[in-house]
């Protein structure tokens, strides 16, 4: 069985990988490989299935950050994850195929059935 040290000599030799997203197939052939550099680098890697990304792999310290407990974690870290977490939305499309707008949407009133329309004339 190898040490733990040898085995992050040889991930550190290993050439990095420069797309943000695995397929499912590729992420099951890999996903030491993904987990370790999750890890390591506090990476954000995402899955995708027939082209469309449905889930991230991220460094455990993020989950703390989006439960609003950023402040208990290392500023550096926080920056590295914030970040990779902002590559990877500017790299990967996201699941509803749509740019994400950068101000609030309105959101628009849902149309009335006749039923309720026929109530709000008889009031």
């Amino acid at each position: 069985m190898k040490s733990v040290k040898e085995l992050r000599r040889k991930a550190a030799k290993r050439t990095a990988r420069t797309a943000p997203v695995y397929s499912t197939s590729e992420a099951r052939a890999n996903f030491a490989e993904a987990l370790e550099t999750t890890q390591l680098d506090s990476a954000v890697i995402g899955f995708d299935r027939y082209g469309r990304t449905v889930a991230a792999l991220v460094p455990v310290e993020a989950i703390y950050m989006l439960a609003g407990l950023g402040g208990k974690i290392d500023a550096g870290i926080r920056q590295k994850i914030d970040r990779a977490a902002r590559a990877f939305v500017a790299q990967v499309p996201n699941r509803i195929g749509k740019s994400i707008a950068k101000s609030a949407a309105k959101k628009k009133a849902a149309p009335k059935t006749a039923k309720a329309k026929a109530r709000a004339r008889n009031r």
